[in-house]
């Protein structure tokens, strides 16, 4: 009786389903409900991931943006060497980051700001820190966290928005990936992958060069996570989507924890099984659905920041309860109404985009009046 055979994840691609927005939703979820002890702040309190003890800084946030960064690598690097159009490229990664975030950043600034600081609403509006909270985020680099007058009684004192320091690494790695597009190396497997190997070789033997050369603590793990997806992508044919697999890391991963060589099977062991659960699993209706995993992760904190706030001695997984159908709500919102209308100007140019959100605010318009 003939083996069947193994189904590649060039295999998976081609099928025209996945179920990605799952995983997405699964991981920013994920992020809420670690964030949620941390807003707590409830001394010696963890969640399940954090209590098992797997390594130092891992709870259930820190594997959803791992999650994340394997996933971003995959599909981007996908999406340029499908189109080979730089242009196209810069395009569609502004359209998916900027402007969610953008409306999230100034919403934060003056909306909720001025709604709960404890300064007088003109001198919180006049206030430099509350232009610089908008300025500095907006650079995707040296970003801000606080607001005037804003948090500053919550256990997690301070904060608007402790989600948002991922997005520079975000955005450097689209930066990166860009670069190895317009020199070839996407379009060269064996190019990429020596390069990818040195990269390997060059990091593990000088890890703080590595941590040196990006701009925040963590990136290098998040850079290489997302060097992972993209690895996955360009030998996407030579890659199976086995259970069996994804069940050998995992077990492979539990037999080196506590040595040194955990953190990188752990990384390995994400990244495949993310693909595994993209691929591997048949789960049908979610394709219908919007990608609100984005808007969760970006307004799960200060949603959270808001209900601790307001909550006499809130614990974590009531934090968890009362945010996540907010926080959806808010995303749902977000991806109708600023980030799937963004998305549709993908194919124009950069010097016609205000003509065409012109347009489409005037076809809203018309849909909305009787």
């Amino acid at each position: 009786m003939p083996v069947p055979a193994v189904p590649s994840l060039a295999d998976g691609l081609k099928q025209g389903n996945d179920n990605f927005l799952l995983l997405r939703l699964i991981a920013a979820l994920l992020v809420i409900l670690g964030h949620s002890y941390a807003v707590a702040q409830i001394p010696g309190l963890h969640d399940f991931i954090g209590r098992a003890g797997w390594g130092a800084g891992i709870y259930t946030g820190s594997i959803a943006v791992e999650i994340f960064f394997v996933v971003s690598g995959f599909l981007v690097a996908g999406s340029y060497i499908n189109r080979r159009d730089l242009k196209f490229f810069i395009r569609s990664r502004i359209l998916r980051i900027v402007p969610g975030y953008l409306v999230c950043v100034f919403a934060c600034a003056y909306l909720i700001g001025p709604w709960i600081t404890t300064l007088p609403l003109g001198e919180y509006l006049k206030h430099p820190d509350t232009l610089l909270y908008v300025l500095k985020n907006m650079t995707f680099y040296s970003l801000e966290w606080k607001l005037p007058g804003v948090f500053e009684s919550n256990p997690y004192s301070g904060v608007v928005n402790g989600s948002l320091w991922t997005l520079p690494a975000e955005v450097l790695m689209y930066v990166l990936l860009a670069g190895f597009g317009l020199i070839g190396l996407l379009h060269r497997r064996n190019g990429f992958n020596l390069c990818f190997l040195l990269i390997c070789i060059l990091a593990a033997w000088f890890p703080a060069a590595a941590e040196t050369m990006l701009p925040a603590d963590g990136y290098a793990r998040l850079a290489a996570l997302f060097a992972l997806g993209v690895f996955f992508q360009i030998n996407r044919e030579y890659i199976p989507v086995s259970g069996y697999l994804a069940a050998a890391l995992v077990l492979f991963a539990y037999l080196l924890h506590g040595t040194p060589h955990f953190g990188v099977i752990f990384g390995l062991t994400i990244g495949y099984s993310s693909l595994w659960f993209a691929y591997g699993l048949r789960l049908k209706g979610f394709e219908r659905w919007g990608d609100y995993s984005y808007g969760v992760y970006l307004w799960g904190f200060p949603i959270q920041q808001l209900l601790v706030q307001g909550i006499e001695r809130p614990a974590p997984m009531q934090i968890f309860v009362l945010a996540v159908p907010i926080t959806l709500l808010v995303a749902v919102a977000s991806w109708h109404w600023i980030e799937k209308p963004a998305l549709s100007l993908k194919h124009s140019p950069i010097h016609l985009w205000p003509a065409r959100v012109l347009r489409l605010g005037q076809r809203s318009a018309s849909a909305a009046s009787p």
